[in-house]
């Protein structure tokens, strides 16, 4: 080191040089404390040096998949130690010809101190504190970017872990786990809320349902759970005067179909057959218009290809019977639908069972399937079998 230090002071040692014994300095101290017994983990930030070539030094986050990407590699680095990952990134150099005789040093940079802010958070992940950091609950949500639009305010979560060491050396260490619940809306005073190293801030997402066609003011709505009909319908702004009260449709997570009277139905909390009538994650509820019928489009090899008028959505078996049934060419297995939004579904049909539905503007193209033209075989086959027969009478002469 002293000997270091003088050619420094001198000057033979270039800015480079040095930069390069720093990253071998801390590597060669941190592989020391990991290296022997350290397994590399999900999440773990790794310091990738790669001696005399500092273009290929880098750091990489190890993924949920237990991968890192690297200069164009995908390498599995999960579960081994530094030294078996110092041999992968070594074996992927020397297959991709970047680097002739590479000597690697990995490292994991300590984040012992990090808190994990996951759930509605715009960029949820594990977030580096100092021990004598500041750190409360709402700096903790800012670290992750904020909160997103769908997260419950109300429903943020702190989970603290606790491990515990048993006396008896054959009893295995155990973490407890201590979960809080606080309400942070803005309308709420300050909380001082202490958020420590290897704490868990969650804060829950709410459920989505969208509500569709003539309310004054369409689009998604955020719930807790579940919101009956009558509920969902007061958020969206009430009826237009064009909507049809008497055929709304309730279009399930999973695509079935409901259709509800209005005047009858939507204010009860059930229907007439005891079923709960409310709307939760992923429904959608479409009040079509009473005055206008909307065209859905069934294109290809159908009888009576073209506009199709219909209120509201309906399924493939519906559209493909309004469209005249399939021609005796038609591909009656795979379809493709063209939605209105501009994307293309490459669908297999179930015939009785499927639930997949066509919106008004949609398109469903209906192929024409393979077939073999038998009449172009036998002629090959025939051609084939004289030429072969020539040619055997050729060489036999």
């Amino acid at each position: 080191m002293i000997c270091f230090l003088r050619s420094l002071q001198a000057g033979y040692i270039t800015p480079i040089r040095l930069q390069a014994f720093i990253i071998f300095l801390f590597l060669f101290t941190s592989t020391t404390l990991f290296g022997d017994v350290y397994r590399i983990r999900k999440g773990d930030n790794l310091l990738i040096a790669v001696i005399g070539q500092p273009e290929y030094s880098q750091s990489a986050i190890v993924r949920q998949d237990g991968r890192i990407g690297y200069f164009g590699g995908d390498l599995q680095v999960a579960g081994k130690t530094t030294e078996e990952v110092n041999k992968v990134i070594r074996d992927f150099l020397l297959k991709s010809e970047l680097v002739n005789n590479p000597i690697i040093m990995v490292s994991p940079i300590s984040q012992e101190n990090g808190v994990y802010v996951g759930g509605a958070v715009t960029n949820p992940g594990r977030y580096v504190i100092f021990p004598e950091s500041d750190i409360d609950l709402s700096r903790a949500i800012a670290l992750a970017g904020g909160m997103t639009e769908n997260a419950d305010v109300q429903q943020v979560q702190l989970i603290r872990y606790n491990a515990t060491t048993h006396s008896s050396s054959l009893s295995p260490e155990k973490q407890t786990t201590q979960v809080e619940t606080y309400d942070q809306s803005t309308n709420k005073p300050y909380l001082d809320i202490r958020v420590n190293a290897n704490d868990l801030v969650f804060v829950m997402p709410l459920s989505v349902i969208e509500v569709q066609g003539e309310v004054k003011v369409p689009g998604k709505l955020f719930i807790r759970k579940k919101i009956s009909i009558a509920n969902a319908l007061a958020r969206a702004g009430g009826f237009t005067e064009e909507a049809d009260l008497t055929a709304l449709v309730k279009v399930a997570k999973d695509n079935t179909l409901t259709e509800l009277g209005v005047t009858e139905q939507f204010w009860k909390p059930t229907d007439k057959n005891g079923t709960e009538i409310s709307l939760s994650d992923g429904d959608v509820l479409f009040v079509p218009n009473a005055f206008k019928v909307e065209p859905i489009y069934v294109n290809g090899y159908v009888r009576t290809p073209g506009e199709h008028r219909v209120r509201g959505p309906v399924t493939l078996q519906k559209a493909i019977a309004k469209a005249g049934g399939f021609e005796k060419e038609a591909n009656r297995k795979k379809f493709h639908i063209h939605r209105q939004d501009g994307t293309t579904i490459e669908h297999f049909f179930k015939p009785g069972t499927d639930t997949t539905l066509l919106y008004p503007g949609d398109i469903l193209e209906v192929h024409k399937r393979f077939q073999l033209n038998w009449g172009l075989i036998s002629t090959i086959s025939t051609t084939t079998i004289a030429v072969t027969y020539f040619i055997i009478n050729l060489t036999g002469n």
